[in-house]
């Protein structure tokens, strides 16, 4: 069962990158591609019998749980009969982040995250947040921010926006370890 529901994830993942690339002019800039990249690698390196620790797990689940909640608050439903670009969207905006929030509540039960780990889970938003101000001039209006595009920096906006999203990654991950836990228990009792 386990090894059926990741190939579907990485089916689903790879569907959804080929969507976007075949739909938007860089794709490879936003942080939803990126993370369903890094979620294909992962569960491809998993079904390939290799093991990896509950804190790369984590990380991996947490960076697709959040480009799904953005997702939600930001983006409008998918068009289903718009193409590529809408079948793109709802892969990799819907369809990746539950399944793999489903695999992180199902599968691995055995495998405990630290409590130290969702500070470690910002490294890649983190960097991403860099690569995004150092690139922010040639990316599309609708990939960066608007303050990014204006003649002048507003630092200030950018600074926020970065604790905000650094916040909003750390209390998740705290969420998704307590959860995991939590049904870990549930399981075991």
């Amino acid at each position: 069962m386990r090894a059926i529901w990741r190939v579907l994830l990485v089916s689903a993942a790879i569907g959804g990158i080929v969507c976007a690339v075949i739909a938007l002019r860089n794709p490879w800039v936003t942080f939803t591609v990126q993370s369903n990249i890094v979620l294909a690698l992962y569960y491809l390196w998993r079904l390939l019998g290799r093991e990896t620790s509950a804190t790369v797990k984590g990380a991996v689940t947490l960076h697709l749980v959040i480009t799904g909640v953005v997702a939600f608050f930001a983006l409008p439903l998918p068009d289903l009969g718009g193409g590529p670009r809408h079948w793109g969207n709802l892969l990799l905006h819907c369809v990746t982040p539950v399944m793999a929030f489903v695999d992180w509540m199902a599968f691995d039960r055995a495998r405990r995250p630290g409590w130290a780990d969702p500070l470690k889970w910002l490294a890649f938003p983190l960097a991403y947040g860099a690569l995004v101000l150092v690139a922010a001039p040639a990316l599309p209006r609708r990939m960066a921010a608007r303050y990014l595009h204006d003649d002048v920096l507003v630092w200030t906006d950018y600074a926020l926006a970065a604790l905000a999203f650094s916040a909003l990654f750390v209390v998740a991950g705290y969420a998704l370890i307590a959860l995991h836990r939590l049904t870990a228990r549930g399981l075991a009792g």
